[in-house]
């Protein structure tokens, strides 16, 4: 029994080989990072600052000024690979997406917030991505450094021993120790990673299916393997001739050479020593002995078991890896609307941990970087200047992160059940939005910008209010029967009407005891005499 750190400690570096290698040189693996990080990450996460005006003791107008003004300074540098990264190579979003293929690859997203003086770039905060094998895989008891991380006794990280490369990036240099945190608590270091009790590191979510990645590569090359041997025909002649001459005409110069006719029996020997398969020549001609039977391999396909125990293979790596079988593979059969969305909801429940666990954390640990420098310098006003802030850093620079929307099996009938559930009030506009992707907020300050902007131009709005009193009061108008003056249902307005359920009637059905049968001689008499046309005699 040992604890978990122990055992990631063990097998950190080949783990990380080995998922590298896989990521690089298999089909499948690289697609399920591309499936998991579209749905993960898609382009990039966007902000949306939503400080706590209550906590704060600001107006509700002031905290929307402020965060309005915080997304589109935020959207400017993010959006500038010279701004935003260190390497000037990387916008923030491409960031996101290098940052999830790191979690993939080593389970661990790592890097460091430098401050760099940078002619024409306004910001000095910068993000470096670090590959995570930069971190010295080193224990030490008396400093309390397990894995390369210094810890305190509470586990807290407070340093990282990282190893340097040269300018060139050519050759690791000696090990220096970097501290977490400086002085005013902004983050200098960020290693992100699943959560774990008592661990320093992460690894990779490929570990526990690299053996299963293996065992796919090797069925597939022995079942292709085995189709090639039995597509190439053998072809072989039985002859009663003696001697050599009977083969005279089927050999090439080359084999011609090497046998001698006085010593035939050694040299078929040797003939048959030397046979072996050969998948590079096609069309050669193997000579028997006579009494030797000619014999064609029939060409075999791999059959239903190969399929189905590749299927049990891939399934396993799909899961692992928090995929959907379908996603991961492109295999579609069998499928139906039914379980590709079940499929998709479990799926989507791997995407909302990753993107809390990793994503998230890493976006909101740069944001809050960048921010403290913003209001540090005057940029970005909040009162009370870079003190206030500080003090007040857990309310103000609180956010939500929007991704890619959650993927639809039938965008139709995902709509009509997230409108029944909104007039059940069972979800929420938030909850409603952030299936599409979308930020809730920034959704209705758009649709009144469009309704403002269609008042100004003297055009209908597109988004006009809806009474659903009216909407209610006009179906059920729609359903009910149109009743005169006398309270009776005017016939001629039933066939304007929809009958609910079944619109046949039995012959004397709906009748009370004693009415005349419809379209009888007794039902036309009741007729004229309410018509005024008879006497009633």
């Amino acid at each position: 029994m040992r604890e978990h750190s122990e055992d990631i400690h063990a097998a950190w570096d080949k783990s990380a080989a080995r998922s590298i290698e896989s990521l690089q040189n298999s089909g499948f693996i690289s697609g399920i990072l591309e499936v998991a990080s579209g749905s993960t990450v898609g382009a990039g996460l966007r902000m949306a600052a939503r400080p706590d005006t209550k906590a704060l003791g600001w107006s509700a107008e002031q905290g929307i000024k402020w965060g309005q003004e915080v997304e589109a300074r935020f959207r400017a540098w993010s959006m500038n690979p010279y701004e935003c990264d260190a390497g000037g190579q990387m916008t923030f979003l491409q960031m996101q997406q290098a940052a999830f293929a790191s979690y993939m690859a080593f389970g661990e997203i790592f890097g460091l917030l430098p401050m760099i003086k940078r002619r024409g770039s306004v910001s000095r905060t910068k993000v470096m991505l670090l590959p995570p094998s930069r971190l010295a895989n080193e224990n030490d008891a008396t400093k309390n450094i397990w894995h390369g991380v210094q810890i305190d006794k509470w586990g807290l990280p407070i340093a990282y021993r990282v190893r340097k490369k040269d300018h060139n990036q050519l050759r690791l240099l000696e090990t220096v120790t970097l501290q977490a945190r400086d002085r005013d608590g902004r983050p200098n270091v960020f290693l992100l990673k699943d959560p774990g009790v008592a661990v320093a590191r992460g690894i990779s979510p490929l570990a526990p299916v690299l053996k299963v990645v293996r065992q796919v590569d090797q069925y597939a090359d022995a079942t292709l393997t085995s189709a090639l041997i039995q597509t190439i025909f053998a072809a072989t002649i039985k002859s009663n001739i003696t001697g050599v001459s009977a083969f005279d005409g089927l050999m090439t110069d080359q084999d011609k050479g090497s046998l001698d006719p006085n010593q035939y029996a050694a040299a078929v020997k040797d003939w048959y020593d030397g046979a072996s398969i050969d998948l590079e020549q096609h069309g050669r001609i193997a000579h028997l002995f006579p009494t030797d039977e000619l014999e064609f391999v029939e060409a075999k396909q791999p059959g239903q078991q190969y399929d189905h125990f590749m299927g049990w293979l891939l399934r396993e790596i799909t899961r692992g890896a928090g995929v959907t079988y379908e996603s991961g593979t492109g295999d579609y059969r069998g499928a139906t609307y039914s379980s590709v969305r079940m499929a998709s909801a479990v799926e989507w429940l791997t995407v909302h941990r990753r993107r809390s666990n990793l994503i998230e954390p890493f976006c909101r640990t740069v944001y809050e970087a960048w921010l403290e420098e913003e209001i540090g310098t005057g940029r970005i006003s909040y009162p009370g200047g870079l003190n206030a802030f500080l003090r007040e850093k857990l309310f103000a620079a609180k956010s939500t992160w929007t991704g890619p929307a959650k993927p639809q099996a039938d965008d139709f009938k995902t709509a009509r059940a997230l409108q029944v559930k909104k007039e059940m009030q069972a979800t929420t506009l938030a909850e409603i939005s952030e299936e599409y992707g979308r930020d809730w907020d920034d959704d209705m300050r758009q649709r009144k910008a469009e309704n403002d902007l269609a008042d100004e131009l003297e055009l209908p709005r597109p988004w006009a209010p809806v009474d659903t009193i009216e909407m209610e009061e006009g179906l059920n108008a729609e359903l009910s029967p149109d009743l005169g003056d006398d309270g009776v249902e005017d016939p001629g307005d039933r066939p304007n009407r929809k009958r609910k359920g079944n619109t046949k009637r039995n012959k004397g059905a709906g009748r009370t005891p004693g009415e005349p049968e419809p379209n009888s001689q007794e039902h036309q008499l009741e007729l004229d005499l309410e018509a005024g046309l008879t006497d009633g005699d």
